[in-house]
């Protein structure tokens, strides 16, 4: 399976290349779909047996509006979501995308209004996550910090495996494509991290691999999450705390409730 990739919001006009499923002639009815735009999908996967959910377990459903010739959205379109492969994904009247319970691939959809027809998008359906563990890292690690300039005083990244219980010898045991979340515990400095830009202004915080601030990854075609710490020597200094150690949680949720195993925890020992 693949990791997913970003569904971004995307427009179909009702002529030109963007709408080779749509008629050429331009619609001038005030009530007549011209244009058609889909929201970014809301969740990286949905679990084979279940609608798509949040974090939280709240259920998610897939948003797109309709548009006239003069740029007015039109509320009481019709929308209609359909699936190319209903073996692996399918969806309700409302757009709630329900992964089948034999689900286990990247099936693509598209949605529908007036005849007017996105672009296909991919929309993993992916095994249930039932365990969070420690990946190839150790759980423990020490980096000795330096002042120099452009030093980059990054953390070993810290790799967790969402697996998956298989239901019979040789089947696939990990969960991929869905989200685990990062938050570093202790110390309280630290702790307020938000994932945001604003991040890089602390003395520590979380990132991806390039070292932007990021709290929540996606699992990977391995089943495998990664994060690292990034820390900031110089203002670590100018808070003159004692503090030489962190300790980072990482936890994944399904319908709402921790999977065994969660939350993860990394110590990281830094000095300078």
């Amino acid at each position: 399976m693949r990791r997913p990739g970003g569904v971004g919001r995307i427009t179909a006009l009702a002529f030109g290349v963007a709408a080779i499923w749509a008629c050429t002639t331009v619609p001038t009815s005030a009530s007549a779909v011209f244009s058609l735009t889909v929201d970014t999908v809301p969740a990286p996967s949905v679990v084979a047996g279940d609608t798509m959910r949040d974090t939280l377990g709240n259920t998610l459903r897939l948003m797109a509006t309709a548009y006239s010739v003069s740029g007015k959205a039109l509320p009481n379109a019709a929308l209609h979501f359909y699936s190319f492969d209903t073996t692996q994904l399918r969806f309700d009247s409302v757009g709630h995308p329900i992964g089948t319970a034999a689900g286990d691939g990247s099936p693509t959809f598209v949605v529908n209004a007036g005849g007017l027809q996105s672009l296909p998008q991919a929309l993993p359906v992916v095994l249930p996550p039932d365990s969070l563990v420690h990946a190839d890292s150790d759980s423990v690690t020490t980096l000795a910090l330096s002042l120099l300039p452009g030093a980059s005083n990054i953390s070993l990244p810290l790799n967790v495996l969402l697996k998956h219980i298989p239901d019979s010898v040789g089947a696939d045991s990990v969960t991929r494509s869905y989200w685990v979340s990062y938050h570093i515990l202790h110390p309280a400095f630290a702790a307020v991290a938000t994932g945001a830009i604003s991040d890089t202004a602390l003395p520590i915080y979380v990132g991806g691999g390039i070292g932007l601030p990021a709290l929540l990854d996606t699992t990977d075609a391995n089943g495998m999450g990664s994060r690292v710490v990034v820390f900031n020597a110089a203002k670590l200094a100018a808070l003159n705390d004692p503090t030489d150690s962190l300790v980072v949680t990482v936890t994944a949720q399904y319908k709402g409730k921790p999977v065994a195993g969660a939350p993860v925890h990394f110590a990281v020992h830094y000095s300078e």
